[in-house]
Formats: C-alpha cells, sequence, structure tokens
C-alpha cells in the first residue's frame, strides 16, 4: 500500500498524531516520541508520524549530547542485508527503528528504512529516509540516485529532476544522472500533458527505455534522425544537448528553463541568469525560474536580489505545495545570510506549520528557540 495520511488513520491514531504535534510544540518530547510509536505501530506507512518521530528524536538527541552516537552513526554504513539475520522487510523496518530510536542519525539504520519503505511501496517513506541521509553525506552518488528513482516512484518528477541536477553537478558525464535525468523528465512531460494520450508515465519510460537498449544494425536514416526524441538516448553532453534544444526551438521555454539549471549547476552563473529571467515571463513556469534567478544572485553573491525574486514568487503562490515550501526555505536561508535571525526563522516557521519533516526546519526551529 502508498505512505498513508493522517486522514487516513483510525480516529484514535488521528487524535494521538494530533496530541503528539501540540506536544512537540511544547516541548515534551517523550510524549511526542511515544505517541507517534504508538500511530506507527497500528500504521508504519503514516509518513507525518515518522517525520515528528524524527523531529523529536533528533531533538532530544541534541539535548542529550549524542554527538558521540552521531559520529558513530555517520560512519556506520553497513549493507542493507546482514548475514544471518530475517531480512524481511517488517524485519528490517523493527531494525530500523530500533536503530533510529537510539541514533536518529544513523545511516544504517536509515538505509534500512529506505529498502523496508520501498518493500512495502512506501516511496516518499523511502525519499524522506534518503533525504535524511543526503543531509549526512550531500556527495554520496549512490544515495543520490537511489533517492531520485524513490522521488519517481512517488511520482515526483521534479524533486527527482532536482537530484539529478545534483548527480549532474558532481560529474556532468555520469550515465546514471542522465539516465535520472531523462527519466525525471520523461514523468514530468507525461504529467503535464506534453505526450500524446494513451497509456501512463511508467508505461512512457518502459518504452523510451526499451528504446535506448536496442542496438542500431543500420545506419539512421535522415528522416529518422530528424523525427528522434533526445529523450529515446542518454546524452554524454546534457549542456550542449540543452543548447542546442533552445537554438532549435528558442520559444520553448521549457527547454530554456532545463538549459538555465544546467548552466547553474556548471558554475556558468551569468548565463544562467539570463535564460531564467527570459522564463519568468511564462506564467507556468515563472515561479520555477523566479527560484532559479534568485540562486543564481545568491551565488552572485547579490542576496538583496535573490530575496526580491523569492518574496514576489512566494506572493504570488497560493498553494503551499513542494515547490512553494522550496522557495520559502530559500528565503530563509537569504535572510540567514544576511544575520536576520527573526526574518529567517519566520519563514521556516510557516513550513514547520505544513511540514514538520521538510528539510531541517525542525532542527533550525528547534536550535532558534532552545
Amino acid at each position: 500500500m502508498p505512505d498513508l495520511p493522517p486522514k487516513s488513520l483510525a480516529a484514535r491514531e488521528q487524535k494521538l498524531l494530533e496530541n503528539a504535534h501540540r506536544a512537540f510544540e511544547r516541548g515534551e518530547l517523550e510524549y511526542t516520541l511515544t505517541a507517534c510509536a504508538e500511530v506507527l505501530t497500528a500504521a508504519p506507512g503514516c509518513l507525518t508520524a515518522r517525520r515528528l518521530y524524527r523531529a523529536a528524536s533528533r531533538k532530544k538527541f541534541s539535548r542529550t549530547g549524542g554527538w558521540i552516537g552521531k559520529a558513530i552513526g555517520g560512519l556506520t554504513s553497513l549493507p542493507f542485508t546482514l548475514s544471518g539475520r530475517d531480512t524481511s522487510p517488517a524485519a528490517q523496518l523493527a531494525q530500523s527503528d530500533k536503530i533510529l530510536a537510539k541514533d536518529p542519525y544513523s545511516i544504517t539504520g536509515l538505509r534500512l528504512l529506505a529498502e523496508a519503505a520501498l518493500a512495502h511501496d512506501w516511496p516518499e517513506t523511502a525519499a524522506f529516509a534518503l533525504e535524511a541521509i543526503r543531509e549526512l553525506e550531500p556527495d554520496n552518488r549512490d544515495n543520490l540516485l537511489a533517492l531520485g528513482e524513490a522521488w519517481l516512484a512517488a511520482q515526483n518528477p521534479e524533486a527527482a529532476l532536482r537530484v539529478a541536477d545534483a548527480v549532474l553537478a558532481l560529474n556532468a558525464v555520469d550515465g546514471a544522472g542522465q539516465d535520472l535525468m531523462r527519466k525525471a523528465s520523461i514523468a514530468r512531460a507525461t504529467r503535464e500533458g506534453r505526450w500524446e494520450a494513451g497509456g501512463n508515465y511508467r508505461a512512457k519510460l518502459a518504452e523510451g527505455e526499451k528504446k535506448a537498449a536496442v542496438p542500431q544494425s543500420t545506419a539512421p536514416t535522415a528522416d529518422s534522425a530528424r523525427t528522434s526524441s533526445a529523450i529515446d538516448q542518454p546524452s554524454i553532453d546534457p549542456l550542449g544537448d540543452a543548447q542546442a534544444a533552445v537554438t532549435r526551438h528558442p520559444g520553448d521555454a521549457e527547454a530554456r528553463l532545463r538549459l538555465a539549471e544546467i548552466l547553474l549547476a556548471a558554475g556558468q552563473v551569468e548565463a544562467a541568469i539570463a535564460h531564467f529571467q527570459q522564463v519568468q515571463r511564462n506564467p507556468r513556469l515563472r515561479h520555477r525560474a523566479l527560484l532559479g534567478l534568485s540562486r543564481g544572485f545568491r551565488a552572485r553573491r547579490l542576496t538583496d536580489l535573490a530575496i526580491t525574486q523569492l518574496q514576489t514568487a512566494k506572493q504570488e503562490m497560493t498553494v503551499m505545495d513542494e515547490l512553494k515550501k522550496e522557495i520559502i526555505y530559500e528565503l530563509g536561508r537569504c535572510f540567514e545570510e544576511q544575520q536576520q535571525a527573526d526574518a529567517a526563522i519566520d519563514q521556516f516557521k510557516e513550513i514547520y506549520a505544513e511540514d514538520i519533516g521538510f528539510r531541517d526546519v525542525a532542527t533550525k526551529i528547534n536550535a532558534h528557540f532552545s
């Protein structure tokens, strides 16, 4: 079954979760942990309860001076399957819960949680665990690739694209990163209706991969070369392909946005800014372009200009979706850079009220009010 939203819980568990939220806000960590544990016993796929449990566990861990355990947990990267142990999903989940209860920063525990979640078809829970590992090991390529696949399974291609960007920022010719970029692009295009009718995005992915795997026995004709799609074959030069796509179709805002994102990841900030500025005129892509534009300005240390872009995007967006949370988070980081602690925490509190498990907002707020 998929990750369980709070509304799908039984009445008793819903009430426990509400009480746990209130207890956490009052700093009553033991009650929060106990209540969340009860909810997770009844509904282990409830991501909201798991996020709250982790936030409370991390706060308790910091209070009790668990830095030694954190260091050990960060260095412990055992394989998922341990010899002589029950490796069923249920056993892995129980083992991960036991490890993370002692040390919420244990990479071993987080990896076990991710694998158990995928086996149970809880892709968002898997992504949650892998994002936690990413905080500890931001340049861990294997973890990033697993995270991107988890976001694809959760039908969140935007998050998968951001992860693919991070992989390609480490190595622009990483074949697995390019493949992740391709699959995420197909998934987003399918969801936005830019593929022909018929089939779902998983079928399109399978079709694209099948085409990529078929060897060419004869040289392609001129007609086939003109009609072949860039998504059929992984590219070894994503920047060159993105530039060529914009040259062929200068009015394609999606292609220009992709070029801007790749340019920014490659460190070509001024060129990226120029393309983001053009894309912001497109109503559908405007807010993604403003986010990218702000990141370009931050890279140039023009934090005041970055804040202007983010505030504009925040004011224009009415729904607190993943993109808006990302925008507000970036705004908070800009205020942090300007030493405006109160303004920064106000941004993080807005996210905290909607999604306590988003990135490290819980940690930031706990540190601010402790």
